[in-house]
């Protein structure tokens, strides 16, 4: 089987949806193909002719206008489309989530398509929105656990970092627990805040940590936090986020809070492997709880590790995809 994916060329998505399925894909005798879309359309049209040499065609967290699908549709045999964010909205940057634009191209990749692989619950559906009968697919992203073998040593320690790791477009995130952090650094001053991203943050009130991501240093970073921390705003593009981040904490073994918004709540069970928190009071009870309770914290670390195991690692994920793909061709 031939199968390629089309991805955008400037985002980091396709390392966790796409790439990390090949040596596994080989193995099943899938011949798969990564081809970021470039930004000028004759130099996509030219990826296009070419699209009939695969037998499926996966399109992953792209839009393309009507015109353009409808010229990838006459080239491919099969078209899988592919979703890990909830790009028929607008993101909360914007004071108008809704675009009647992103729906009607959505729309119409949607029906075109002969199936839909979904991050989320949500996703899902959004998919039966634009078509009630679209044959969809859940799988949500996956991390490989081979790829995170360091795993955080819970010990009492005199420092401890709240970590959260990230790209510089969602450090505003970060910035609404300011009030939090307010109260919390007096109490403990021992605590820092450590942000591992492409951008920096600069807190008013807890000693912050800015560390650039590296690739080759992620399984180090995230040991070094001890609690690992998710907000989000309830907003309709938050909802479509599959929660790698979170994903991320528990494969090291680090308790989380986070805010219970989409795939938020279905990863973390609240008291089991981590807290929701909705209100900065929620958010400093249970930070403050977990960082006076070690047993606490490596109890639920545990459990974090079971819960990728159980549900998001790669091999368990992966038979998802390879019974997608043996289902179309």
């Amino acid at each position: 089987m031939n199968l390629i994916f089309l991805t955008h060329s400037s985002d980091q998505g396709h390392r966790f949806r796409v790439e990390q399925y090949f040596p596994l894909l080989r193995h099943h005798q899938v011949n798969p193909v990564w081809q970021p879309l470039p930004p000028s359309i004759k130099n996509r049209i030219s990826i296009y002719q070419k699209l009939r040499e695969f037998d499926i065609v996966c399109i992953q967290r792209r839009l393309l206008s009507p015109l353009e699908f409808l010229w990838v549709r006459k080239k491919s045999k099969k078209i899988l489309f592919d979703l890990d964010d909830a790009i028929m909205y607008r993101s909360p940057s914007s004071p108008y989530p809704h675009s009647f634009s992103r729906w009607i191209k959505f729309k119409w990749m949607v029906r075109g398509s002969d199936a839909v692989i979904a991050g989320n619950h949500f996703l899902r559906e959004e998919v039966f929105k634009a078509d009630p009968h679209k044959r969809v697919f859940i799988i949500p992203t996956p991390v490989d656990l081979k790829a995170y073998p360091l795993k955080k040593e819970v010990t009492p320690s005199a420092e401890m970092n709240i970590g959260w790791i990230g790209t510089k477009g969602n450090l505003r995130y970060l910035q609404a627990l300011e009030p939090v952090f307010k109260i919390l650094a007096p109490r403990f001053p021992n605590v820092k805040l450590k942000v591992v991203s492409n951008g920096l943050f600069e807190s008013q009130f807890i000693p912050t940590v800015n560390k650039p991501w590296v690739l080759e240093e992620e399984n180090q970073d995230l040991i070094s936090f001890d609690i690992g921390l998710m907000p989000l705003e309830d907003h309709l593009w938050s909802r479509g986020k599959c929660g790698l981040k979170i994903i991320q904490y528990l494969s090291v073994g680090l308790p989380v809070v986070c805010s219970p918004v989409g795939m938020n709540r279905d990863i973390i069970k609240h008291g089991v492997n981590g807290f929701w928190a909705g209100t900065p009071t929620e958010w400093m009870k249970y930070i403050q709880t977990l960082l006076q309770d070690t047993g606490l914290r490596k109890e639920m670390g545990l459990r974090g590790i079971e819960t990728v195991q159980e549900g998001y690692s790669l091999e368990v994920n992966f038979h998802k995809l390879l019974q997608v793909l043996e289902s179309l061709a």
